[in-house]
């Protein structure tokens, strides 16, 4: 993820592709994530959107291992979550879900399709957290 604090306008993320409108609680907790940021790293040059201990003092975006590490599980994973949701929340609305996250109609349906098997959404939300990590000896 290599946004920076720049494509955030209006309560929009601009994209290289498209433009992405913010829901009203995701402006909330991203305004308060850059008023941490702005704390935390108050002379920085770094333009990225994410900045760590090893970025802040750089113009570097932060790695994807960093972003792992931080969200407990890989964006794409991440990302499919929000997907299967959609579709459970909207019905089904294939057109919802090519708007709000940029997908062909046909990647759109294999996601809308989960609606109709039971459980399947509620399996994928409830596995959707970090994978356990055995125990430290």
């Amino acid at each position: 993820m290599n946004s920076k604090t720049t494509d955030l306008r209006d309560g929009r993320l601009s994209l290289a592709n498209r433009t992405v409108l913010l829901a009203d609680p995701v402006r909330t907790r991203l305004a308060a994530y850059l008023d941490y940021r702005n704390r935390r790293w108050p002379r920085t040059a770094n333009c990225h959107l994410f900045v760590s201990q090893t970025t802040g003092c750089g113009v570097e975006p932060v790695s994807y291992v960093w972003i792992i590490d931080v969200l407990g599980m890989p964006t794409s994973r991440l990302r499919e979550d929000r997907l299967l949701h959609e579709a459970e929340a909207t019905g089904g609305d294939p057109r919802r879900i090519c708007d709000l996250f940029g997908l062909s109609v046909g990647a759109a349906l294999r996601y809308t399709g989960t609606i109709d098997q039971p459980g399947l959404v509620e399996h994928s939300l409830r596995n959707a957290g970090p994978p356990s990590r055995p125990p430290a000896d």
